[in-house]
């Protein structure tokens, strides 16, 4: 066969597939994504909104269309599907497959379907109203998912199961009748339905699996099947407006989490059938009255009821466990497992109890607690979040206090004031409300709400960082003090070099001559108080201008008082910047960095919870390249950068952000990264072209092309300019030592209303 007939016969076969094709299915071939794989099913789908199903597909995969916009379905050619009104269906009509992700108002399946496959409706997002005949027997998983502008949804009486994230995400669905045949409703069926108030499961259902009902946040009332033996993990958790769950006799389980967060619910009927309560099961549901363990449980989580309760109630025959003034205890009153998180007052845990569950008293509104002789060991993670508690009564008992130094805010210990120890107690003694060792030399435990002045003994040597969380307002030691030294009530190491605790309600400070060292107040500093601080002008490390700190020498900013308040412009004598000194700045309002500032080796600024910064002006100076971090900063919306800074590193931008800056650098990409907008200054110079280096005798000469129409090169390298030149024309230079340097840049630059502005830099690896 010769070639010009081989090339005839391809050119035929070619023009047959065009006219087996349909036009749509042509065109749309050379542009979306259409997968079919070898059994007939279509299995990945992207470009038109109107759907050709090929006469090749004989299934569809459940995930072929996600992410695609859908109007309609069309199968005209093709002998296993048909479409009907742009709904997608199977041949016989009884199974409907998937219905246009962009179909609006109300829908009703028509009466030949028996089937809903898997996520046929799902992101359909118009859809307000869908009614399902009693053809239908069997709806697949995830059918309704993310339904969200859906209702009102009749479900046909037929229905034997609601199946796994069937209504998941359906936030405008109003109320929903589970059919009487049904018999189970999977997991996350409806989980974050918004706007679902109520919900009856008929007495036909045997089990409702984990989250089902999670995160209904506007669900009030909820009544239980009397088939259900078990309510499973997480099924009503962070439902935080249910009132009441009806129908629980024969509930034999409360799973995990079940109603974590319900801080609404105030009943539930705890029978003789109740067997287990899991852990966190009734977690944080403040409002919850009184709690009635009956004869028949058998295992309560420790951390079953944290942050909840009103009182407890154990049944007298109960072989497991007790109560005693309201607290749910282990069955010979030894373990307390529980205090009531709505008791108040003065609260005396019983005598007996010998040990304490972590979470027992978590959270708890009591103003003072009471332990009694017997217990050995006590932490103050034991009173985590207890924001009312004042007073804490330690018996002679105790040989152990652990986790009683506050690194963290976590414990929310605000009010306590006072910590007594018996006098009895031959480990620790307690003074003015503080626990230390028995010899008195180490502070074991201060309370955090402790207000005023307050006199450390003499004797104590070792305060750890037990009271880095205070609200005193001064801090004193005796003259005579071997190992501290105070000094306008803040309190410093014996030789006043090094803050050792400063009183956190002060609000000025005079940073004494013998001080070295304030790394502290970096550690303190979200919680300073002061609005200005000064230093004397006989100490030799460090200075003060305008209530901010700096070196001896004014070169460079370390610290930031976090009350200082408005517009603050870093003084042109200023070099470098510290790298957290802006950290928690929380009333700074604008910030100017002068052109003095350099670039230092930590060259990242950092703004962490600057609340209230809404503007930083860059002026055009030294800087070549700059970074910042902006996390906490919401207010931020105006950031203004000059020609010299190609390069920006900012991270934690607010979206919205406006950048003035240079076409050509880095400040146009950073708007747009932050959804934000970008206003134009100008546009920089061309990058320098050709730059080579050769070696004169003893001497290295660097050179480039010229670039027309400008007036100068730099010649520099992240720290420091090497050389200028003016003139576009003047385009080389000698460098003696070019080893010392890694990298060298070559930009050039224009005179703009007589200042420089500076083009992208070509840069040169020198090794």
């Amino acid at each position: 066969m010769n070639v010009k007939k081989c090339l005839h016969i391809l050119l035929v076969l070619s023009m047959l597939v065009t006219c087996l094709l349909s036009p749509t299915e042509s065109a749309f071939a050379a542009k979306g994504v259409y997968q079919v794989n070898r059994y007939g099913e279509l299995t990945d789908y992207s470009g038109s909104p109107v759907v050709p199903i090929r006469s090749n597909v004989s299934a569809i995969n459940k995930n072929a269309f996600n992410g695609v916009k859908i109007t309609q379905f069309s199968a005209s050619a093709n002998q296993y599907l048909k479409t009907v009104n742009g709904v997608l269906y199977s041949k016989d009509g009884a199974l409907l497959i998937k219905c246009p992700s962009e179909k609006q108002g109300s829908f009703t399946v028509p009466s030949s379907v028996r089937k809903i496959a898997h996520s046929a409706f799902e992101d359909c997002t118009k859809l307000t109203q869908i009614t399902i005949p009693d053809s239908v027997t069997t709806i697949e998983d995830q059918a309704f998912r993310n339904c969200s502008a859906l209702r009102k949804i009749r479900l046909s009486n037929y229905i034997t199961s609601i199946p796994e994230e069937a209504f998941y995400g359906c936030s405008s669905l109003t109320s929903v009748t589970i059919p009487a045949r049904a018999s189970s409703v999977g997991s996350d069926a409806f989980y974050n339905c918004q706007s679902l108030k109520s919900i009856y499961i008929p007495d036909s259902v045997k089990t409702v699996d984990g989250s089902a009902f999670s995160k209904c946040l506007n669900l009030e009332k909820a009544r239980l099947s009397s088939k259900m033996s078990v309510i499973s993990p997480n099924l009503f958790a962070n439902c935080t407006k249910l009132t009441t769950v009806e129908n629980t006799g024969n509930i034999e389980e409360i799973e995990w989490n079940a109603f974590q967060n319900c801080v609404q619910l105030k009943s539930y009927s705890y029978t003789n059938k109740l067997d287990e309560i899991s852990s966190n099961a009734f977690k944080n549901c403040l409002n919850l009255g009184t709690v009635h363990i009956g004869k028949g449980t058998r295992r309560i989580s420790y951390s079953a009821f944290n942050g909840a309760a009103e009182k407890f109630v154990v049944d007298s025959d109960n072989p497991n466990y007790s109560s005693r003034n309201g607290m749910l205890l282990d069955e010979n009153g030894e373990y307390l497992i529980q205090v009531p998180v709505s008791m108040k007052g003065e609260i005396n845990i019983p005598k007996g109890v010998t040990s304490i569950s972590s979470n027992a008293l978590v959270r708890g509104q009591f103003s003072s607690v009471t332990v009694p002789e017997g217990i050995t060991s006590i932490g103050s993670h034991l009173f985590s979040n207890c924001s009312n508690l004042k007073s804490i009564y330690l018996p002679a008992s105790v040989k152990k206090i652990t986790n009683s130094t506050y690194y963290y805010r976590d414990y929310n210990l605000n009010s306590l004031e006072r910590i007594v120890v018996s006098k009895d107690n031959p480990n620790y003694r307690s003074q003015d409300g503080v626990v230390y060792s028995s010899d008195m030399k180490t502070m074991v435990f201060f309370p955090t709400g402790k207000k005023g002045s307050f006199h450390l003994p003499n004797t104590c040597k070792y305060i750890g960082n037990q009271m880095k969380r205070n609200k005193l307002s001064s801090i004193h030691v005796a003259k005579n003090s071997k190992y501290y030294r105070s000094e306008d009530g803040v309190l410093y190491d014996s030789k006043g070099a090094k803050i050792s605790c400063f009183p956190m309600r002060k609000k000025r400070y005079r940073i004494p001559a013998a001080v070295k060292d304030i790394r502290y107040l970096n550690q303190i500093k979200a919680d300073l108080k002061c609005k200005a601080i000064s230093v004397s002008p006989k100490n030799k490390r460090f200075s003060s201008k305008a209530g901010v700190i700096f070196d001896g020498d004014e070169e460079t900013l370390l610290f930031y008082p976090t009350k200082k308040k408005g517009a603050y412009k870093i003084p042109v004598s200023t070099h470098y910047v510290a790298q957290n000194a802006f950290d928690d700045a929380h009333n700074l309002t604008t910030l100017t960095i002068t052109k003095n500032v350099k670039r230092s080796r930590s060259s990242t600024f950092h703004f962490r919870d600057c609340r209230n910064l809404k503007t930083i002006n860059v002026n055009q100076g030294s800087l070549n390249y700059i970074s910042m971090n902006f996390s906490g900063c919401a207010k931020l919306s105006k950031l203004t950068f000059p020609s010299t800074i190609m390069t920006t590193n900012l991270k934690n931008l607010p979206e919205g952000v406006t950048i003035h800056g240079w076409k050509n650098t880095y400040a146009k990409e950073a708007a747009e990264n932050a959804d934000g907008k970008f206003v134009s200054r100008g546009t920089i110079p061309n990058i320098v072209t050709g730059p080579r280096i050769k070696k004169i005798i003893d001497k290295y000469q660097l050179s480039w092309n010229a670039v027309s129409g400008v007036s100068g090169y730099q010649v520099y390298t992240p720290y420091s300019t090497i050389k200028n030149l003016n003139g576009s024309g003047n385009t080389s230079c000698f460098i003696k030592d070019i080893y010392k340097y890694q990298t060298i840049y070559i930009r050039a630059y224009q005179i703009v209303n007589k200042k420089k502005v500076y083009g992208k830099a070509r840069s040169i690896s020198i090794y």
